[in-house]
């Protein structure tokens, strides 16, 4: 089968699997069209819509900036995980973001990409929070407790991992699959006593009578590491790679901006997004990224070589969980061959 045909068919069968879980996805023939050869004056670069360093880059017209005269940046406006790999499936999107659970099951059909950077960490923005009347103080008081949160996703994988390091088992609990804008109306209910969730829900489900017991950041110190990746189509990053690093060298500085002055990004992000200054704030607040000196320990991603790190310990952890949701059909010997530490070395 040609190199065409099995990315072709990658992606088929990538949409249908996402599809049988309930992911919403878009065909990146029809949202993205495919590329059949990729200008080398040009890179495509994803991005979600919230207030991210990639919005903010698009506003500032930062990347454009630190590519000079090398190339031209193009942005294409992502929603969900699925696109972004279903879009560098079809040659469409060059680099972008995606959380770990989309890029484990591009890794597991093979893809021909690389996570090459840790975009963020998951510590605070995603939590496990209780109803303050339903006398749980600790993950071991959830047993014989219904949880409610979207299955097959960083939440559900966290909270699972959760389960399992307080001695529990999923059958402990009652688990229920809601989407995420229906958790708040049976929070309301009373249906459920718990909700592992994301921002702006979980804020909701504190300020109605919810109290958090358990952050993705604690379950880090554990062992368990939750968070979104950078991803580069490999045909575009051995084509470019020097507009890589420096895509990468300019997302280092935009995190030191989140975290040095914030307030810069509310000033400009507000406006852009039409969004109100303390909701801007809120998410800033939550974002949480690694300088390079800390992504090139072995905890996170480590340098070139590295064999036991906690991103790739974190890789294959999150493939057998969705391995055991079908979401993929074989968990891969070793994701070394997916995780690119070689542009990191660079910057540290």
């Amino acid at each position: 089968m040609s190199s065409r045909k099995l990315i072709h068919a990658a992606r088929r069968d990538f949409n249908r699997r996402l599809l049988q879980a309930g992911v919403a996805t878009v065909a990146g023939t029809a949202l993205f069209g495919t590329r059949n050869a990729l200008a080398a004056d040009k890179a495509v670069l994803g991005h979600f819509g919230s207030a991210n360093p990639q919005t903010y880059a698009k506003a500032t017209g930062a990347f454009q900036k630190a590519l000079g005269d090398k190339a031209a940046v193009d942005f294409v406006t992502v929603s969900a995980g699925s696109q972004v790999i279903s879009a560098m499936a079809g040659g469409s999107i060059d680099i972008c973001n995606v959380g770990s659970s989309p890029m484990v099951v591009g890794f597991g059909q093979e893809l021909d990409i690389s996570m090459v950077y840790i975009e963020k960490i998951i510590t605070d923005s995603e939590c496990l929070a209780v109803r303050k009347d339903a006398g749980i103080d600790d993950v071991k008081g959830l047993k014989g407790k219904t949880v409610g949160l979207p299955f097959n996703t960083s939440v559900h994988f966290a909270f699972l991992s959760a389960l399992k390091r307080a001695g529990l088992a999923a059958s402990d609990v009652r688990l229920l699959n809601l989407k995420p804008d229906s958790i708040v109306a049976t929070w309301d209910r009373k249906d459920i006593d718990a909700t592992f969730i994301w921002y702006p829900i979980l804020g909701d489900v504190v300020e109605k009578n919810g109290k958090i017991i358990l952050t993705s950041g604690d379950l880090a110190d554990q062992g368990t590491l939750v968070f979104d990746g950078i991803v580069v189509r490999n045909e575009f990053k051995k084509k470019s790679p020097d507009l890589v690093l420096a895509y990468l060298k300019e997302y280092d500085r935009l995190c030191t901006l989140y975290r040095e002055k914030p307030q810069e990004v509310i000033q400009t992000l507000s406006p852009y997004l039409n969004l109100a200054p303390e909701k801007t704030k809120a998410y800033v607040d939550s974002f949480h990224s690694l300088t390079p000196k800390e992504m090139a320990t072995d905890k996170w991603m480590g340098k070139p070589g590295a064999k036991d790190t906690g991103v790739l310990k974190t890789l294959r952890d999150q493939a057998e969980f969705l391995k055991s949701a079908d979401q993929m059909r074989k968990v891969p010997e070793s994701f070394e061959r997916y995780v690119d530490s070689t542009f990191l070395a660079k910057m540290v």
